[in-house]
């Protein structure tokens, strides 16, 4: 481990961690299940004594104890020598009956972080390597009466596995500590630990899959009118003895099956099938193209007197991934029983339908994972469906998340693209046991998940046989492949498909003989990963410095008129995006004051391979935002001495700006794809794992100073909940050409209205009026309009359901860039709030003067029903949803409100 100790710092103010139970995996199932969560005694071979909490991690448990300062303020992740320069035991003590230890007893540690050596009353049973691997370990020299457990981290080899963006990436802090050249950062024993009361059989694993039996569909599926349904449900046992057993599966749709089967002494695994009639279930759909049906299935294994129960939940849907021209007839027919893909597209049918995937890419929310709770896992997936997000593709370089994210993501429709967490960089896989074990405890852990669409084997590996990638497909993908064949899978993020392995239709293993081989991946191909708009640096130097291009993506958009539709080429776009910062609130607590500044108020100093020099924090805080403003605001905003003006109201104008400007760019991008023949729209990236600098749309979402659980909305969020993420969008582009698309699944009839806006008066006037009849899955219409003056007025575009005479997207489509725009006022806004019946709180913005882009921002935890939008008429209110209790009074407190106008005429 390559160390550079520095000075520690104490602090009095901590993040304290409780138990959270809604963190923890299903767990074996034997006679009886003890937790062993909550306080642990911490001790350093150098004498220390503190109080350590499980699961979490050292960084936070020193915070805890007063140790160290937050280690996220300013440059602490860099003073390492508490969590480095120490060898740290985890102790804790438990007490056995005669029962316990004649019936035997094993411990499970569901995840343990960093290399560790686990020792029970002073006897070693173990070695813990991996991560991702739950560890259980029978415990042989186990006492009656009082029992110590111990787990000391002694950095041992470790192969890479591990979270790989520990320590940095162009998003998160960089430390300056390494395992086998690897960065590192916090460890512990970041998930629970809990003991199994043994008895004749311990149950280690039950896992249902749901296969659809019915014809290859091309149209949406309707409840009860669609093929029937196979759960096998995979049990896997640990017997003292060989013996008869009795494998019970209960349906909560009715349905019931009784399958006899032989346990083996030791490890077992046996599969139990029940056919489900269409009549009897509902189908599960991604959000807002149906509802989220499940149903628990309840597995029960009955050996002579034990009995040994287990519930998973399922959801019923076929999920395809479509590389070819399914909406022909002859196709699909030549392809019934073909092997490998297509190269004509990228797209996703569930239950028939076309899916439009649009989403985000997740990102640990935590770097250090005591802090992390249940809550905000569970907020992050409740904001993205709230913002009309359906995909998550979970990235390689992370984790594999708790199973409350999985849940909540079932529970309201978010379809996960998931890697296998390899990354390169010290993070790439061996054919090994241990990683072996890994994939299949993962995929056994995960796989019953109705959101879950598809498994793929890394992050930017680019797959080919007969090269050192090659493992990917001959390994990887083949355990997966071996644990769950019911799934689409893919080679890599991004691939160009298989050659042979899955069946043409829907991308589902076949078990070909030939076995999996990937198609090779060339520019242009049906997925992609790119643009990003990087800081390029200049006079300003950052820890990360990267690609900035003017040109790709103007505003307003490049419309290219194209041919759409599932029956033409199309692309898969699961990365691209454009650097950000944070808000004010997030950003200012991790931060002395003399560095509120987007350039900390400080000379720059040399910054090169992911190192700084001198102490600057904003240096280190990843990429700057100086190229974003200046594209979209011009140098008057984005001068290096505009930027070095520190104090609270100039940082609050230049994130202001910077989180805008991503707003702006990212909306351009969009707009620009969705013109063409893209089903699948990712960006990089979701949310972010520190409260600074980074690539999301969501802050920071743990629940410390300055954060809202699961995340802040930026406004690029509140750009995907009113316009972008619509099923339905309206654009208007360069050369007075516009477009309204149709990415639902069922036909759209409505109407369009063109409306330009005066900056300096607010007059809006009816350009046109458009009637619309569009077809599903990206039917589009093109049109143009009149000329408008793209310097003193903005478009704004509406469309209108005919039947509901609901409006279902609107649209403010800036025709220049921010810098050339004259006449906009600087308005006096003020606000009311009043509670409601429901919960929730109605804000009433007034303004003496048209004011655009107004930002609404509080320390409440919550989000608005609307935000960075227009008022025109003098007033507008909106709802702010809280995501916890009793937030009106700080809503009322901390409650401010921003707007383009002030902040542009300013000098």
């Amino acid at each position: 481990m390559k160390l550079r100790a520095m000075g520690l710092l104490l602090s009095t103010a901590a993040t304290v961690a409780v138990v959270d139970p809604l963190m923890r995996d299903h767990p074996m199932v034997g006679e009886s299940i003890t937790y062993l969560d909550g306080s642990w005694d911490l001790t350093a071979n150098t004498g220390d004594k503190l109080t350590g909490i499980v699961p979490g991690d050292i960084l936070t448990d020193l915070q805890n104890a007063g140790s160290i300062e937050d280690p996220l303020f300013e440059n602490n992740f860099k003073n390492n020598s508490e969590w480095t320069n120490k060898t740290w035991t985890y102790t804790k003590t438990f007490t056995a009956t005669q029962q316990d230890v004649d019936s035997g007893m094993l411990i499970v540690f569901e995840g343990i972080k960093m290399s560790a050596s686990i020792s029970l009353n002073g006897e070693h049973i173990g070695q813990a390597l991996d991560q991702f691997l739950r560890y259980d370990y029978e415990l042989k020299n186990i006492k009656v009466g009082t029992n110590v457990i111990s787990v000391t981290f002694d950095g041992g080899p470790l192969d890479g596995r591990w979270m790989a963006c520990t320590g940095g990436w162009d998003w998160a802090p960089y430390s300056e500590t390494f395992i086998e050249g690897v960065l590192t950062f916090s460890y512990g024993i970041w998930k629970s630990v809990y003991l199994v009361r043994s008895g004749d059989v311990v149950v280690t694993h039950i896992v249902p899959q749901t296969h659809y039996l019915g014809e290859y569909p091309v149209e949406p599926l309707s409840d009860a009118n669609h093929g029937d349904f196979l759960v096998a449900v995979r049990v896997f046992t640990n017997s003292k003895t060989a013996t008869t057993a009795k494998i019970t599966l209960n349906g909560s749709w009715g349905g019931k099956s009784e399958t006899t089967v032989s346990l083996l002494e030791g490890n077992s695994t046996h599969t139990a099938n029940i056919t489900v009639a269409a009549k009897d279930i509902k189908l599960w759909w991604p959000s807002n193209m149906g509802d989220q049906n499940l149903y628990n299935i309840s597995t029960t294994v009955t050996t002579g007197s034990s009995v040994r129960t287990g519930v998973r939940r399922i959801g019923f849907r076929f999920f395809a991934l479509v590389t070819g021209n399914d909406t022909d007839p002859t196709y699909v027919n030549n392809s019934k029983n073909a092997d490998g893909t297509e190269d004509m597209g990228m797209l996703v049918r569930v239950n028939g339908a076309v899916m439009f995937n649009r989403g985000g890419n997740m990102i640990p929310m935590e770097e250090m994972e005591g802090r992390a709770t249940s809550e905000m896992y569970r907020q992050l997936v409740l904001s993205s469906a709230a913002a009309n997000l359906n995909t998550f593709r979970v990235w390689g370089g992370g984790i594999f998340y708790p199973k409350v994210f999985y849940d909540t993501a079932d529970e309201v429709g978010i379809v996960m693209y998931h890697d296998m967490m390899y990354a390169q960089g010290g993070h790439s896989p061996k054919v090994t046991s241990t990683q072996d074990a890994e994939l299949r405890h993962q995929i056994r852990r995960l796989s019953s998940h109705a959101s879950i669409l598809m498994w793929d084997g890394c992050n930017e590996c680019h797959v080919v046989i007969g090269t050192s990638t090659g493992i990917y497909a001959t390994f990887v993908m083949t355990v997966v492949v071996e644990e769950d064949s019911s799934r689409i899978i893919w080679p890599s993020c991004p691939s160009a498909g298989w050659k042979s392995g899955v069946h043409r239709l829907t991308s589902i293993p076949n078990g070909s003989p030939l076995g999996l081989d990937p198609t090779f991946l060339s520019n242009g191909d049906i997925e992609t990963h790119g643009g990003y708009q990087h800081y390029t640096g200049g006079s300003w130097s950052t820890i990360n410095e990267g690609g900035f291009s003017n040109t790709s993506i103007q505003t307003p958009p490049n419309i290219v008129v194209s041919k759409t539709g599932p029956s033409q080429p199309n692309v898969f776009a699961s990365e691209f995006g454009s650097v950000v910062m944070s808000s004010f609130e997030s950003m200012s607590v991790t931060l002395k004051p003399q560095h509120w500044s987007l350039h900390g108020g400080a000379p720059a100093q040399p910054c090169s391979n992911h190192d700084c020099r001198g102490e600057n924090p904003m240096q280190q805080r990843n990429y700057g935002c100086d190229n974003i403003l200046m594209k979209h605001f011009g140098w008057k905003h984005a001068n290096p001495t505009a930027l070095n003006v520190t104090g609270e109201q100039s940082f609050k104008k230049q994130l202001y700006l910077c989180t805008l400007g991503q707003a702006f760019e990212m909306k351009a991008n969009i707009e620009q794809r969705r013109a063409t023949n893209q089903f699948g729209i990712i960006v990089w990236q979701l949310n972010e794992i520190w409260p600074t600098g980074g690539w999301g749309s969501l802050e920071y979402g743990t629940p410390v100073k300055g954060q809202v659980v699961g995340g802040r909305w930026k406004p690029l969020h509140y750009f995907y909940k009113r316009t972008l993420y619509q099923d339905v969008i309206a654009v208007c582009g360069a050369q007075n050409l516009c477009y309204v698309k149709n990415d639902g699944m069922q036909q759209f009839i409505g109407s369009v209205t063109v409306t330009s806006v005066s900056f300096a008066t607010g007059k809006q006037t009816t350009i046109t009026t458009k009637e619309l009849n569009l077809s599903p899955a990206a039917g589009i219409l093109y049109f143009k309009i009149a000329n408008v003056s793209s310097s003193d007025s903005i478009l704004h575009l509406t469309v209108t359901e005919t039947a509901s005479k609901k409006q279902v997207s609107s649209n403010i489509c800036p025709l220049s860039y921010a810098y050339d725009w004259e006449g906009m006022p600087t308005p006096s806004i003020t606000f009311k709030t009043q509670s409601n019946q429901d919960g929730t709180f109605t804000v009433d913005v007034s303004s003496d003067k048209p004011a655009f882009f107004v930002h609404l921002i509080t320390a409440a935890h919550g989000r608005f029903s609307d935000n960075v939008f227009n008022i025109l008429n003098g007033s507008t209110s909106v709802i702010f949803y809280p995501f916890r209790v009793g937030q009106g009074q700080t809503l009322t407190e901390t409650l401010r409100i921003e707007n383009l106008g002030t902040y542009l005429n300013q000098s």
